[in-house]
C-alpha cells in the first residue's frame, strides 16, 4: 500500500491596531497529512490462533505458525498513517511605546499522529515509524512526539527611563540603560509507557502498553513525575483479556516536564 503521501497547511487570521504602536493578532493555523509512512510486521501469528500465541508468550518458536509459515518477521513499509495539527495563536506587538518594543505570543495546539518518525527511525518517546499493533494501526493514534499543548514566547527591548531627563552628566553617567531579553515557556511532550513480558504471542515486532486504571498525574518531582499505580498489567486474550491482550493506555498517557528558558541582558549606551 504505497500511494503518494500528501500534506496540506492552512491558516486564517485577524490583525488589528489596538492603539498607536500596538497591534494584536489572532489566528488559526493547521496542517494535515495523509498517506504518511509507517512500518508494520505482516508475518505475525494469526489473531485467532490462541493456542500457539499462548505457547509463544512462554518462549516457543513462532516461525511454524506465522501467516507465512517458515519465515520470520516480515517488515512492510507502507503509506497508511495520517497526522493532524491544529492551533489557535494570539500575539501582541508593541513598537517603541514608552520606551518598550516587544512581541508576546501564545499558542494552544494539538498534534495527533499514528507514527511520528520517518521510515526506520526510532524515538525514545515511542513515536517512531513502527506501529505497535500490526492488526490495527489506530492503536497508536494519539498525541505525537511533536505535540506541545501550550507555548508562550516573548522578546522585548526596554529603554529604562531613569535619568533620561536629568542634566548632561546624569544622562551620560547614570542613564542610557537598556533591558532586553527572550523568554520561552512550553508544556512538555507526551511520553510512552510500554509493557513486558509478552502477553500477545505474535512472535515479535508488536509492542504492548499497560492498562490505564487510574489518574496518571502525580507529584511531578524528579523522584516521582507521575503516578505509577495508574498502570496495571494487561491480560492475555487466552485468559479473558480484551483487545487481544493490548493494554488500554494511550501512547500519550504521560506528559513529560515542560520548559522555561530566559535570556536576559542589561547594557548601557554611552
Amino acid at each position: 500500500y504505497y500511494p503518494n503521501p500528501a500534506t496540506a497547511q492552512y491558516s486564517l487570521g485577524l490583525q488589528q491596531e489596538l492603539a498607536p504602536s500596538i497591534v494584536g493578532v489572532f489566528q488559526y493555523v493547521g496542517s494535515g497529512g495523509w498517506n504518511q509512512p509507517d512500518q508494520r510486521n505482516i508475518n505475525p501469528v494469526p489473531l485467532g490462533d490462541l493456542t500457539h500465541r499462548q505457547a509463544l508468550a512462554s518462549g516457543a518458536s513462532a516461525n511454524l505458525y506465522r501467516v507465512y509459515p517458515g519465515f520470520a518477521v516480515v517488515n512492510q513499509e507502507e503509506n497508511a498513517s495520517n497526522a493532524s495539527y491544529n492551533s489557535m495563536q494570539a500575539a501582541l506587538r508593541i513598537e517603541n511605546k514608552h520606551g518598550l518594543t516587544a512581541q508576546f505570543a501564545y499558542t494552544w495546539s494539538h498534534e495527533i499522529d499514528i507514527a511520528s518518525g520517518d521510515l526506520g527511525s526510532t524515538n525514545p518517546a515511542g513515536g517512531n515509524s513502527w506501529v505497535s499493533n500490526p492488526f490495527d494501526i489506530t492503536y497508536d493514534r494519539g498525541s505525537g512526539v511533536l505535540d506541545r499543548r501550550h507555548i508562550f514566547s516573548a522578546n522585548y527591548v526596554y529603554n529604562l527611563p531613569t535619568f533620561q531627563r536629568g542634566n548632561l552628566w546624569q544622562r551620560e553617567a547614570l542613564g542610557g540603560w537598556v533591558l532586553s531579553g527572550v523568554t520561552v515557556a512550553q508544556t512538555g511532550a507526551p511520553r510512552l509507557v510500554r509493557y513486558s513480558p509478552d502477553v500477545l504471542g505474535f512472535g515479535g515486532n508488536a509492542a504492548n502498553r499497560p492498562n490505564l486504571v487510574g489518574k496518571v498525574s502525580g507529584a511531578r518531582t524528579q523522584q516521582a513525575w507521575f503516578n505509577t499505580s495508574a498502570f496495571a498489567a494487561p491480560t492475555a486474550e487466552w485468559a479473558g483479556g480484551a483487545n487481544h491482550g493490548f493494554g488500554t493506555a494511550g501512547k500519550d498517557s504521560i506528559l513529560g516536564p515542560g520548559l522555561q528558558n530566559w535570556n536576559l541582558s542589561l547594557f548601557k549606551a554611552f
